[in-house]
């Protein structure tokens, strides 16, 4: 038994089997996050006004606070980030790539600053989230730095910036494939009455009936059978496997009594033909 690659075997079993967890404990992450962001209310207790009672937010206490502490610090921009969670956790489930996760969350990380800074410059004016506005306090700081000046010296080709900066690391951070979501669309849309097949001659007998194939396919000629009755009467059999057997110590000693008695009786056949040779040779 191969001890090394045993435990090769092992170990992969257990790495898969961790990553289907985690992508588990992922998708459900992304999904709780987004359920407690749909409900927030400001009215809510949460970091700043603990002091409230009543919940609004699904989740209760704890979905305000979460929700509360993504909104304040970036703002709308929050709201991809559960579904980029739900998006990882089944990418992770089925490709089980732990890196996945290092990936994914990078790509978060770039859009949510950019998302933030993108709020807070273009749509300052809030009107749910009163307290640090829709870019959150990353957004507003960022918006007092020189990115402030730099965005302000040509705003619309800063702003479609922002917008495809934002959409092309959200759709890297879901792990979005051009082609594979191409052949989706062309399966939905094109591709309703296509048929997959597995071998040719479905193809065939669905386009040309058994009737018609019949009637295409031309008869042996007389020559063909006369030279395919001739192969199968020339046909050769091998000799059976009983000769390839050892012989007993028994037929050993039957075939060389055999072999002993044939000689003696050649040598007496022998002898009485040279002693009448020699008698004709006397006379």
């Amino acid at each position: 038994m191969n001890i090394k690659k045993t435990a090769n075997l092992l170990l992969n079993f257990a790495i898969k089997r961790l990553a289907e967890i985690f992508g588990i404990i992922i998708f459900f992450s992304g999904l709780m996050l987004l359920v407690s962001l749909l409900t927030y209310s400001p009215d809510d207790p949460n970091f700043i006004f603990p002091d409230n009672t009543q919940i609004d937010n699904i989740l209760g206490f704890q979905g305000s606070y979460i929700s509360d502490l993504f909104f304040q610090s970036i703002g709308l921009i929050s709201f991809l980030i559960p579904i980029t969670l739900l998006f990882t956790g089944v990418s992770l489930f089925r490709r089980k790539q732990i890196s996945l996760i290092i990936e994914n969350i990078f790509y978060v990380v770039l859009y949510s600053l950019g998302g933030a800074l993108f709020f807070s410059h273009f749509y300052p004016d809030a009107f749910t989230l009163y307290i640090n506005g829709n870019g959150g306090f990353v957004g507003g700081y960022f918006n007092q730095t020189f990115l402030n000046d730099v965005i302000k010296s040509n705003s619309i080709i800063s702003y479609y910036f922002f917008i495809i900066l934002i959409t092309t690391l959200f759709l890297l951070s879901v792990n979005f494939n051009l082609k594979n979501f191409y052949l989706f669309l062309k399966n939905i849309f094109f591709n309703k009455n296509e048929k997959n097949y597995t071998y040719k001659n479905e193809i065939i007998e669905e386009y040309i009936p058994q009737e018609q194939i019949k009637n295409l396919i031309q008869e042996d000629l007389p020559f063909i059978k006369a030279e395919s009755n001739l192969k199968s009467s020339n046909t050769f059999k091998l000799p059976s496997l009983d000769l390839l057997k050892i012989p007993s110590k028994k037929e050993r000693e039957n075939f060389s009594k055999n072999e002993n008695n044939d000689s003696s009786f050649l040598e007496k056949i022998l002898l009485t033909i040279g002693l009448k040779n020699f008698k004709g040779s006397v006379l």
